[in-house]
């Protein structure tokens, strides 16, 4: 009775071992397949559906649900299962950790020296830069004034700049928006800051690519310089723009997330273009941003938190697990 008993034990004992470890193989699933799909939710009150394969030999739950905690952290339980009706069910919380300044400053923020802006002359036109928080576009694929959405209360700076006010000409007072309107110091990020996020892309070139992302599929877009990139269609995700390239917007596009200009690098369109997301400034002694042209520069959470399915500026990792069953 003894022996057999301990033989009961002893293999119950290895049933609950193998629930455990793929419990644990199925944690390292979920972990691997946001890495590739992200599919994360944006509060505690509604979490997403993540959908597993499970590898043949492996006996662990086929989809698990993803609840938001905080701010780049979230939960998730997953269940392992096993011979003798033994299971085991860990909480697994994982991080997010952008590789990028995670906040924007302003709709435009120009961290070089020189900062200069030249906005439309007159009252006619509407708003070229504008610190209010604009949703994307319902259709990502939409044309001219169909791309125009209408900002909530909250807001950003129109223009922002760390040190010293920029020099600005043109109906600054028409063209402007945002709360406050302008402001110099007291931002999140420094020029530094953006530097280091820079040269870490460029010193990895299968961290960008030379075309434009789009909405479902964000991605980085580098233009060299002397090169210039015409974008006659819509994009998503992250635009660096080298000293002396050019991002051109062509005909009536929209582009949401962050563009970047590095010393003379420039940004101009033709038609009616909107950047929603923000844009940033960095690396010259002087910088004119012109939007006396058809460009409009607003600021976008939505946009900029898109940011997130980028799937290599977005390392996931596992910061903690229980047993809770």
């Amino acid at each position: 009775i003894t022996v057999t008993t301990d033989m009961k034990i002893s293999s119950n004992y290895r049933e609950s071992q193998k629930a455990l470890y793929d419990a644990e193989a199925g944690a390292q699933q979920v972990i691997a397949t946001l890495r590739t799909t992200p599919n994360y939710p944006t509060s505690a009150g509604s979490p997403t559906t993540v959908n597993l394969t499970v590898p043949s030999g492996f006996n662990f739950s086929s989809s698990v649900q993803l609840t938001y905690v905080a701010n780049n952290l979230y939960r998730f339980q997953i269940t392992g299962n096993a011979a003798n009706n033994a299971s085991k069910t860990l909480e697994v919380h994982i991080t997010r950790n952008p590789l990028y300044p995670a906040t924007a400053d302003g709709a435009v923020a120009m961290y070089g020296g020189g900062p200069q802006v030249q906005f439309k002359t007159g009252g006619g036109g509407g708003l070229n830069i504008d610190g209010y928080d604009y949703p994307i576009p319902a259709n990502p694929s939409c044309n001219g004034n169909a791309c125009r959405t209408t900002a909530t209360a909250n807001a950003v700076p129109g223009l922002y700049t760390p040190s010293v006010s920029a020099t600005t000409s043109g109906d600054k007072g028409s063209h402007l928006g945002g709360s406050p309107t302008e402001q110099v110091g007291g931002g999140s990020n420094t020029e530094a800051d953006w530097q280091a996020f820079v040269s870490m892309i460029l010193a990895d070139p299968s961290l960008y690519q030379s075309t434009l992302g789009t909405r479902a599929a964000p991605a980085v877009t580098v233009v060299p310089g002397g090169s210039t990139l015409n974008g006659s269609a819509n994009g998503a995700g992250i635009i660096i723009v080298q000293d002396s390239g050019e991002f051109h917007m062509a005909g009536n596009s929209c582009f949401e997330g962050l563009v970047i200009l590095l010393g003379n690098g420039t940004l101009t369109s033709t038609g009616t273009s909107i950047v929603y997301g923000s844009t940033v400034t960095i690396n010259h002694t002087s910088k004119l941003v012109d939007v006396n042209g058809t460009t409009d520069l607003y600021y976008s959470s939505e946009a900029l938190a898109n940011l997130q399915n980028i799937s290599s500026l977005n390392p996931v990792k596992m910061a903690s697990w229980r047993d809770v069953q």
